[in-house]
Order: C-alpha cells, then sequence, then structure tokens
C-alpha cells in the first residue's frame, strides 16, 4: 500500500510561549496527504492555515508532534540540507507575488536557478519556456510594476516551477486579483496538478476553490475540524472498502464551508422534512433554472428538462409540478423586471417615474399572487411598506412585522400565516429583480 507523502502527527505550534501575549496556532494537528493529491487548507483569517503550510514548507518548527516528508523529519536535517531541501523540493506561490521590482520577469523567475549553479543559457532558456506555457512569455522583458496583478501572479507560479519541485505550496494566491484573474491562475495551479503530478497544498478561504481539491482540511482555531473528500475527482489517498464514504454532509460542506457538521445535519434533516427531491436532483434543477434565468431556454424546453429522467439530463418532476414550477417562476421573473429597471435607474422609460408608482405595480403582483383583497386603508399602507422594503428603509423581518400591525399603525392587520406567505413571496421577487453584484 502507498505511503502517504506527507505525515503530520498531533502538530503544536504556539507562539510567545509563556508570555502574556501566548497564542497556540495549531493544535494536535494531524494530516495524511498523498504524491499527487491536491489539497486545501480551508478556514477562516487566524484559523491556522498559513502556520500549518509553513510548518510543512520547512521554515516553522513545530513545538511538538511529528512532521515527516518522504518519511524524514525534515527539522532533524543539518541546515544546509534544510535549504536543500527547500530549494529543490517545495515551491511556493504568496499572495503578495514576492517579486523582486528592480529585475526583470524573466530574471525573477530565473533567480531560483542560480543557486542551483545552473548557467545563464540555462537559466533564460528555463524561466522563458515556463512565461510562455502560463501565458506571460510576451512581458518577460518588463519589470514586475509594468504588469496586472493576475500577469504578476503568474510570473510567480513560473518562478514557482523554476526549480521543478515535488510540491507546490500556495498561499491565498489569489487573495489580491480580480475575478478573471484568479480564475486564469486557479487553472494553472489545477494543469500543475493534473498534467505534472505535482503535489498542491493551497491556503485558501474562498468557497470556489474547493472543487480543484481531492480533499480539503477544515481549519477552525487552530483544531482540523473536519476532513472532506471532494466526490467530483478520483482520490489518490487509498481507502478500503467502506472506510469513506462520501455523504450528503460533504455535498452540503462544499455549499455551506463554515458551517458546523452539527449545522450541516440540521440542513440534512430540514431538507428531507421539507421536499421530496435528491440533492442531485436539487443540482440538476439549479442547473436548468440558471439557464432559463439567463434567458437561454425557453418554457417549451424548460417542461421537458424538468419532467425528463434524471439519466437523460432531466430532473424527474412530475408533469403537474413542473407546470406549477415554471407558472411560478415564469410570474416572478416578469414581476421582478419591474424592480429591476427601476433599480437601474431607466429614465428612458415613462412607466417608471417614481418609487410609488414601482411600489403600486408591485402591490398589485403581491395581490394578485396571494389571492389577497384589501380595504382602501390596508391597499395604501401596503404600498408605503413595498416602497420602504425596495429602497431599503425597512428589512425583511421588519417588513413582516408590520404587515400584521394594526392598519392604524401603519400595517395590513392580516394574521401570521398570510403575514408569511406575503414576505416569502415579495423576497423572492425582489430577490430576482435586485442587483447585489457590488457585494461581491
Amino acid at each position: 500500500m502507498a505511503k502517504p507523502l506527507i505525515v503530520c502527527r498531533n502538530l503544536d505550534i504556539i507562539y510567545n510561549k509563556g508570555k502574556s501575549n501566548e497564542f497556540r496556532a495549531l493544535a494536535n494537528v494531524s494530516t495524511d496527504i498523498y504524491e499527487g493529491e491536491y489539497i486545501i487548507l480551508f478556514g477562516a483569517s487566524g484559523s491556522g492555515k498559513s502556520t500549518l503550510m509553513y510548518s510543512i514548507q520547512g521554515s516553522l518548527p513545530p513545538g511538538g508532534g511529528t512532521l515527516l516528508i518522504g518519511g524524514e523529519d525534515i527539522y532533524a536535517l543539518p541546515i544546509i540540507e534544510r535549504v536543500y531541501f527547500q530549494r529543490y523540493v517545495m515551491g511556493i506561490i504568496f499572495q503578495q507575488f514576492n517579486l523582486i521590482p528592480s529585475l526583470s520577469v524573466l530574471d525573477n523567475v530565473a533567480l531560483p536557478m542560480i543557486f542551483a549553479n545552473a548557467d545563464k543559457v540555462t537559466r533564460e532558456r528555463r524561466a522563458q519556456s515556463l512565461l510562455d506555457r502560463f501565458g506571460v512569455g510576451f512581458v518577460s522583458h518588463k519589470i514586475p510594476a509594468m504588469l496586472s496583478g493576475g500577469q504578476q501572479q503568474r510570473v510567480s507560479v513560473a518562478r514557482s516551477m523554476v526549480n521543478d519541485p515535488k510540491i507546490l505550496l500556495a498561499d491565498e494566491p489569489t487573495g489580491n486579483l480580480d475575478s478573471v484573474s484568479t480564475q486564469q491562475v486557479m487553472d494553472k495551479i489545477d494543469e500543475i496538478n493534473t498534467f505534472d503530478r505535482r503535489t498542491i497544498i493551497m491556503v485558501s478561504h474562498n468557497a470556489a476553490h474547493l472543487s480543484y481539491a481531492h480533499r480539503v482540511y477544515y481549519l477552525k482555531d487552530g483544531w482540523v475540524v473536519r476532513e472532506v473528500v471532494n466526490p467530483q475527482r478520483k482520490q489518490i489517498k487509498p481507502v478500503k472498502e467502506g472506510e469513506t464514504i462520501v455523504t450528503e454532509l460533504e455535498q452540503l460542506a462544499r455549499l455551506y464551508p463554515y458551517d458546523s457538521v452539527d449545522t450541516l445535519r440540521v440542513k440534512s434533516l430540514v431538507n428531507y422534512l421539507t421536499q421530496d427531491y435528491t440533492y442531485n436532483q436539487l443540482v440538476r434543477l439549479e442547473q436548468i433554472i440558471a439557464k432559463y434565468i439567463a434567458g437561454k431556454i425557453d418554457n417549451k424546453t424548460l417542461l421537458r428538462s424538468l419532467t425528463s429522467q434524471y439519466e437523460k439530463g432531466g430532473v424527474e418532476i412530475p408533469q403537474k409540478e413542473a407546470v406549477r414550477m415554471i407558472k411560478l417562476s415564469k410570474r416572478l421573473l416578469e414581476q421582478a423586471s419591474d424592480v429591476r429597471r427601476f433599480r437601474a435607474d431607466n429614465k428612458t422609460s415613462k412607466l417608471f417615474f417614481d418609487q410609488h408608482k414601482l411600489a403600486e405595480r408591485l402591490r398589485d403582483h403581491l395581490l394578485s399572487s396571494n389571492r389577497l383583497k384589501l380595504a382602501k386603508k390596508q391597499d395604501n399602507n401596503l404600498v408605503e411598506l413595498i416602497a420602504d422594503r425596495v429602497v431599503g428603509v425597512k428589512n425583511e423581518a421588519e417588513f413582516n412585522e408590520m404587515l400584521q400591525k394594526s392598519v392604524s399603525s401603519g400595517g395590513l392587520s392580516i394574521n401570521e400565516k398570510e403575514a408569511d406567505g406575503l414576505t416569502r413571496y415579495f423576497e423572492k421577487l425582489i430577490a430576482q429583480g435586485v442587483d447585489v453584484s457590488y457585494k461581491s
């Protein structure tokens, strides 16, 4: 049976030990990492991710426990051998790029080979080859300040590979990048794992990265709180039949990475109690609805996709239920367009000239969808409440509470069930109509 490349057993690291500001960064951490694996150390800031990575890198000796790489205790090696290990076994990508500003891009990448006693021609040939591979060969003559953040990080990736390391460490490599550059860098790191067969250990707090990994170690307050296998990747770590199963909790953990195991169990049970569809059906449903919202499929195609067998790309929803879903989705999206146009402040539209005109249209949508009839004063109060909610003066809970208050207090004087139904539908409506991209 294959042996792990990296073995951590009960690692402890304490900063400022014995002082008033003593801090335990790692507590009894144990991991097994196999050659060729893509591992992500995931958690919030201060969880111990970077501490564990730099301990593996050979620059942060543990205060207790065992750390073996290739069967050797690297901290027991003479200093010259440890330097050799860091130079040829480990490559590292930093969040801040750490390129030398006075050197050209080519010289930045070639620099580590100087300490390997490689001649200039060999250094430059190897550096240029890597820069070309990672899509930045055309800027090899420039200095780092002349490059974009994404280009600088790809230069950093090239530099990390120049001595052909067995293990590549990446410390929040996309933390300073935009979404396009992030995707480019993540794809290149994945390529190094997939095609170069290099072991990747990445520190991240971005849940979007989790799908790249074979396994994810979740850290919190210096502890490894759980290990999650990625069911979409063929596992390298040897597993006996029946020893490890991929459950719905692992799937939920990717959707809610900061939730505890107990919270995930609650989600799983509530999911079972409130709907009749499997996790895979819901994922397929999301994919199909995403196409519908984007206008890529029409109602007829949507109905066929919802009712077709799962094996044929459908969701296997009964015809009657699928028709209900489509009718509701169509109505919501049409009504949400009112909110979207209002929020975009479309001055060319004579229809949406003020907040109250929008609120009156949304009132009509709500009353029609929920089959409610209101007296004149109730009707006026609802328009005011809708107007306040759309512009953010009131939040969801306040909106719901006001619906139940007396008419003289500005409410509708409806019961809790009616208020919940009205609120739930209205929140779905404005969720489709309000642009929240600025939050990402």
